[in-house]
């Protein structure tokens, strides 16, 4: 029998508020230091001019404080950490007894992380490139388990890049989504957390992240207050990593719109709205297409677009990069290569209960090889195999979500030849232009001559 689920630890915030913490709290100004911490403990008994009011320097017995703080969370994470891998909840699919005072604590720790993080952050290799999981917790647990030694578990033993999707579809998202934050907080440098178009608050909304929440919170007020807690958490999730400075990850395609790497690092975080930004919209959303000369708008999807080879190629090129790991694609193999340049990972097994795909994960060693470590479906009678929460309306995508689309060849003689016609448009404008300015330059010439 698994022992209760550790407290919460004494000098963090309760959840119920007492009538004379409210008056403080009204009495002084709030702290913006992240959780735990305070600035000051006097009691004011008037409006306080903070425009005038002077810092207080932390005294010894403040800063003990918020050392003891620091050390509660991290003894908390842990026996968290502890007890979610245990088979119960990591194999046999029970939920774990979350409370929403632990789960405030959570998204206010790894927050106050991912503020500072750039919308492409760097990774060292080795390293282990994670693709979808969407709530399929035993999933991860099993990706965990390949890794793992007679001395430490398998979180622990090398670097993580996940490429996003974290939620909806499987019954386990909170499980995934509070796994990675904590293990975030305690290693940043070792977990890449990259944002997925589901760590979007319209698609999570829909597709059964909301809902999940909904049933395990009753309280209407603190399932909301827990949702949008994620959701203003994503916003702050980076977009893309870069691997061995060669090696560009994200969870959906590549832009056109790149030019150069300062391109990505340029896109505004937080970003509450994806669709604001394109380069931003690309690599949550674009798929590739084979056989594509140029790009074409994503009607499967409604949003971005498909991109070719061509594209990719020239994205690589102007990037100085080698390769591009993506998600967002369920492949039947768990991974597929494209244009010999490009790799999709998606490690959820058996997503659709009438596709029994295989989940994978990519493995690129110190010497910068890669390889695949492949993720079996459960049986039947497993909860990752019964049917996922498709809430709402079908999503149009999984009709077609079989792997890569290939262009029809009409289609792509068709584009070919319009894109042949730009660039022989823009070329014979570069000329007129290249023309007219030697006109001028004769006619200035010609002037001085006379005089």
């Amino acid at each position: 029998m698994d022992p209760p689920p550790p407290p919460i630890p004494p000098s963090l915030p309760k959840e119920e508020k007492t009538d004379k913490t409210k008056e403080a709290e009204h009495s002084q100004p709030h702290s913006e230091n992240g959780v735990g911490e305070t600035e000051g403990s006097g009691a004011n008994t008037g409006p306080v001019d903070t425009s005038k009011s002077r810092p207080r320097r932390k005294s010894e017995k403040d800063k003990k404080l918020k050392k003891e703080d620091k050390q509660n969370i991290i003894k908390y994470f842990n026996q968290t950490i502890n007890s979610l891998v245990k088979k119960k909840y990591g194999k046999k699919g029970f939920y774990y007894p979350f409370k929403s005072a632990e789960i405030m604590i959570t998204l206010a720790a790894v927050k106050k992380i991912l503020k500072k993080e750039p919308p492409m952050i760097e990774m060292k290799v080795p390293v282990v490139i994670v693709g979808d999981l969407h709530g399929q917790y035993s999933d991860l647990i099993r990706i965990f388990d390949m890794f793992r030694d007679d001395t430490n578990p398998g979180y622990l033993n090398t670097r993580y890049v996940f490429l996003g999707d974290y939620v909806d579809r499987g019954r386990q998202s909170l499980e995934i989504i509070m796994i990675l934050f904590m293990l975030k907080v305690l290693y940043p440098r070792q977990f890449a957390l990259l944002r997925g178009n589901h760590e979007c608050r319209a698609i999570n909304k829909a597709y059964g992240f909301a809902a999940e929440i909904r049933e395990r919170f009753l309280d209407p007020k603190k399932s909301l207050e827990i949702f949008e807690g994620f959701n203003e958490v994503f916003t702050h999730l980076p977009l893309s990593c870069l691997v061995a400075d060669s090696i560009l990850c994200m969870h959906g395609g590549i832009s056109s719109k790149m030019k150069t790497r300062d391109d990505i690092m340029k896109i505004p975080k937080p970003l509450k709205d994806v669709s604001t930004n394109p380069i931003a919209t690309d690599l949550l959303w674009a798929d590739p297409m084979i056989g594509l000369p140029c790009d074409v708008p994503n009607k499967v999807r409604g949003v971005s677009v498909y991109f070719g080879e061509e594209t990719l190629d020239n994205v690589l090129n102007d990037l100085n990069l080698t390769m591009v790991f993506r998600g967002h694609q369920m492949m039947m193999n768990g991974f597929n290569f494209y244009h010999n340049k490009l790799i999709t990972v998606f490690s959820a097994a058996a997503y659709y209960p009438d596709k029994p795909n295989r989940g994978a994960i990519c493995c690129i060693g110190a010497d910068g090889r890669i390889g695949f470590k492949v993720i079996i479906p459960h049986p039947p009678d497993h909860p990752d195999s019964q049917l996922k929460m498709f809430r709402g309306e079908h999503d149009t995508s999984n009709d077609h979500d079989t792997g890569y689309v290939t262009v029809a060849p009409q289609l792509a003689a068709a584009l070919a030849h319009k894109e042949e016609a730009k660039k022989s448009r823009e070329e014979r404008g570069a000329s007129g232009q290249h023309d007219k300015e030697e006109d001028k330059e004769k006619e200035k010439d010609r002037e001085k001559e006379k005089e």
